[in-house]
């Protein structure tokens, strides 16, 4: 894990603001216009003076939204995880690969919730721990975004995600590990789409998280 990911046990919690006591969901919009919060994700609302390490604070937004309402072995994945690994605009959706199946709350949530039951929650090489949210790792985020490169309603998101987590890991790690899961449904799109992308961000390989990471308040 990088410097930039690394989690200290010592480090308070985020605290977030939400639609409630002592602000209502009007005045936390408000709010924001007027620059006094910045909006994370949902309905979670940070105080502007307050800045935390970003990817920090992305992960403290993932795991309040998810802890709720997912049990058993679960982890942040697709565009979400990319969200919390690299930045860029807040997602729509939480999206999260589970070892179960998972009945969708009658209360919803404040962003929709997208769960998969897949492999990756039984393999440890494919989840990370961010300040004690479970997500898959670049590499295994990059493979499952680019899985849905020939799914039309879900392309340019994915692409979009997935070019964000390039300098997080090496082109030839991720040729490798392409081929060796080829069997996987979706894949030979996701080879060709991988190409398309590195062949788009030249000197991309082996670069480290740099200040794209940052947090920056969700685009409305």
């Amino acid at each position: 894990m990088t410097p930039a990911l690394a989690s200290s046990p010592t480090e308070t919690p985020v605290e977030f603001l939400v639609p409630g006591l002592p602000y209502s969901g009007p005045e936390l919009r408000g709010m924001e216009l007027s620059g006094l919060v910045d909006h994370v994700i949902g309905d979670l609302y940070l105080p502007a003076d307050q800045r935390p390490e970003p990817t920090r604070v992305r992960a403290a937004a993932a795991h309040r939204l998810a802890v709720p309402v997912l049990t058993g072995r679960w982890a942040v994945m697709g565009v979400t995880a990319a969200w919390v690994l690299a930045g860029g605009p807040a997602p729509l959706a939480l999206e999260a690969a589970v070892d179960r199946y998972h009945r969708i709350p009658l209360q919803p949530l404040s962003v929709r919730l997208a769960l998969e039951q897949t492999d990756v929650v039984k393999d440890p090489a494919d989840v990370i721990h961010l300040w004690g949210l479970p997500c898959t790792s670049a590499a295994r985020t990059v493979e499952d975004l680019l899985r849905r490169a020939e799914d039309p309603a879900r392309a340019a998101d994915a692409l979009t995600a997935a070019a964000r987590l390039l300098p997080m890991t090496p082109a030839e790690h991720l040729r490798q590990r392409f081929e060796h899961h080829r069997r996987r449904p979706g894949m030979a799109g996701a080879r060709r789409a991988l190409e398309t992308l590195l062949a788009r961000e030249p000197g991309a390989a082996g670069r480290q998280p740099s200040a794209g990471a940052a947090f920056r308040p969700a685009v409305r």
